[in-house]
């Protein structure tokens, strides 16, 4: 797991949704083995009942390379949902968290796909967190990406 599904599991899971991460799907046919799918990251929230699949990317890739693997990914993934979670889901929204992209409009990844960029979701995290004092409201230790933030953003305020 790369630091941005490990920063994104905390995320969702301080939130209070229940997350699973690098979760296979599709046995590929017999004598082939593997799997024909990863879903990086995937939380639920039990007051909603929204099941909500998000993949992560640090690559450097070009959009024409990345949006077709994402699209794949996206579109797998949806196929396998009700074979893979046996309680129920009301609703399903689909996530993309990619870096270098100068804005999330230059990506068309399909099945009403969000997408957020990179710094844009640092941002929305240390927004939340800045204002909690550590020494009075500390991020459980249990999540040590989100409570490097908070330190960082609660120290470093303008």
């Amino acid at each position: 797991m790369n630091f941005l599904e490990q920063l994104t599991a905390e995320w969702y899971q301080y939130k209070g949704y229940f997350v699973r991460t690098n979760i296979k799907y599709g046995k590929n046919a017999k004598g082939k083995g593997g799997h024909s799918g990863e879903m990086d990251v995937v939380a639920y929230n039990p007051k909603t009942k929204e099941l909500t699949h998000i993949e992560c990317s640090t690559e450097t890739v070009e959009k024409k390379k990345i949006e077709p693997k994402f699209q794949k990914k996206f579109y797998t993934a949806k196929e396998n949902y009700n074979k893979i979670f046996s309680f129920s889901f009301e609703n399903v929204k689909t996530v993309a968290i990619v870096g270098f992209h100068k804005t999330k409009n230059e990506l068309n990844l399909g099945l009403n796909v969000e997408i957020k960029i990179i710094p844009d979701f640092i941002r929305e995290i240390t927004e939340e967190l800045k204002e909690k004092n550590p020494a009075q409201d500390a991020i459980p230790e249990s999540y040590p990406l989100l409570r490097a933030i908070q330190y960082s953003s609660f120290f470093n305020k303008n």
